[in-house]
Protein backbone atom coordinates (compact mmCIF):
# COMPACT_ATOMS: atom_id res chain seq x y z
CA UNK A 1 0.00 0.00 0.00
CA UNK A 2 1.27 3.36 -1.09
CA UNK A 3 0.54 6.81 1.09
CA UNK A 4 -0.84 9.39 -1.68
CA UNK A 5 1.06 11.92 -0.82
CA UNK A 6 4.67 10.87 -1.09
CA UNK A 7 4.24 7.39 -3.04
CA UNK A 8 6.40 5.52 -0.54
CA UNK A 9 4.97 1.89 0.66
CA UNK A 10 3.56 2.13 4.43
CA UNK A 11 4.08 -0.51 6.42
CA UNK A 12 1.26 -2.67 7.56
CA UNK A 13 1.71 -1.31 11.25
CA UNK A 14 1.59 2.51 9.83
CA UNK A 15 -1.43 1.57 8.21
CA UNK A 16 -3.27 1.66 11.22
CA UNK A 17 -1.60 4.50 12.77
CA UNK A 18 -3.41 7.23 10.51
CA UNK A 19 -7.13 5.32 11.66
CA UNK A 20 -8.81 7.91 13.75
CA UNK A 21 -12.15 7.21 13.13
CA UNK A 22 -12.88 5.41 16.31
CA UNK A 23 -11.26 8.98 18.06
CA UNK A 24 -13.82 10.72 16.11
CA UNK A 25 -16.73 8.96 16.69
CA UNK A 26 -16.01 9.01 20.78
CA UNK A 27 -15.50 12.81 20.51
CA UNK A 28 -18.25 13.62 18.54
CA UNK A 29 -20.22 12.08 21.16
CA UNK A 30 -18.85 13.36 24.09
CA UNK A 31 -18.86 16.99 22.13
CA UNK A 32 -22.24 19.20 23.14
CA UNK A 33 -24.30 19.89 19.97
CA UNK A 34 -27.11 21.57 19.33
CA UNK A 35 -29.12 18.49 18.39
CA UNK A 36 -28.32 16.68 22.22
CA UNK A 37 -29.14 19.92 24.15
CA UNK A 38 -32.69 20.09 22.08
CA UNK A 39 -33.42 16.30 22.78
CA UNK A 40 -32.63 16.95 26.21
CA UNK A 41 -34.68 20.10 26.58
CA UNK A 42 -37.34 18.22 24.77
CA UNK A 43 -37.77 15.21 27.15
CA UNK A 44 -37.24 17.23 30.15
CA UNK A 45 -40.03 19.92 29.00
CA UNK A 46 -42.75 18.05 26.29
CA UNK A 47 -45.56 18.38 29.13
CA UNK A 48 -45.40 21.73 30.05
CA UNK A 49 -44.26 22.09 26.21
CA UNK A 50 -47.69 20.35 24.82
CA UNK A 51 -49.84 22.35 27.67
CA UNK A 52 -48.63 25.40 26.87
CA UNK A 53 -48.60 25.67 23.37
CA UNK A 54 -51.90 23.60 23.07
CA UNK A 55 -50.69 20.40 21.20
CA UNK A 56 -52.20 17.54 20.56
CA UNK A 57 -51.14 14.34 21.58
CA UNK A 58 -51.73 10.84 20.38
CA UNK A 59 -54.72 10.16 22.87
CA UNK A 60 -56.36 13.87 21.76
CA UNK A 61 -56.20 12.66 18.24
CA UNK A 62 -57.72 9.25 18.88
CA UNK A 63 -60.71 10.84 20.76
CA UNK A 64 -60.95 13.27 18.07
CA UNK A 65 -61.16 10.77 15.34
CA UNK A 66 -63.69 8.69 17.68
CA UNK A 67 -65.80 11.98 17.93
CA UNK A 68 -65.68 12.86 14.14
CA UNK A 69 -67.19 9.15 13.32
CA UNK A 70 -69.90 9.72 15.40
CA UNK A 71 -70.46 13.09 14.07
CA UNK A 72 -69.96 11.33 10.57
CA UNK A 73 -72.59 8.89 11.39
CA UNK A 74 -75.16 11.02 12.85
CA UNK A 75 -74.98 13.55 9.64
CA UNK A 76 -75.88 10.47 7.97
CA UNK A 77 -78.73 9.52 10.09
CA UNK A 78 -79.74 13.51 10.04
CA UNK A 79 -79.48 13.45 6.44
CA UNK A 80 -81.72 10.65 5.74
CA UNK A 81 -84.06 12.13 8.08
CA UNK A 82 -84.12 15.38 6.20
CA UNK A 83 -84.59 13.32 3.15
CA UNK A 84 -87.56 11.34 4.14
CA UNK A 85 -88.95 14.74 6.05
CA UNK A 86 -88.93 16.25 2.93
CA UNK A 87 -90.62 14.08 1.10
CA UNK A 88 -93.55 14.00 3.60
CA UNK A 89 -93.75 17.61 3.26
CA UNK A 90 -94.19 17.40 -0.66
CA UNK A 91 -96.98 14.49 -0.34
CA UNK A 92 -98.91 17.22 2.68
CA UNK A 93 -98.40 19.90 -0.06
CA UNK A 94 -99.49 17.92 -2.34
CA UNK A 95 -102.49 16.77 -0.26
CA UNK A 96 -103.06 20.07 0.54
CA UNK A 97 -103.14 21.27 -3.36
CA UNK A 98 -105.56 18.80 -3.70
CA UNK A 99 -108.12 19.87 -1.18
CA UNK A 100 -107.76 23.15 -2.19
CA UNK A 101 -108.32 22.55 -5.99
CA UNK A 102 -111.89 20.57 -4.68
CA UNK A 103 -113.07 23.15 -2.91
Amino acid sequence: MYQAETGYPLEPAEKHRFDLSGWTRKAEERMPSLDKSLDRYFSQYMESIVEEWELLTEYDLISMEARLKRITEELGKLETGHATLKERAHVLDDSLHALEVRR
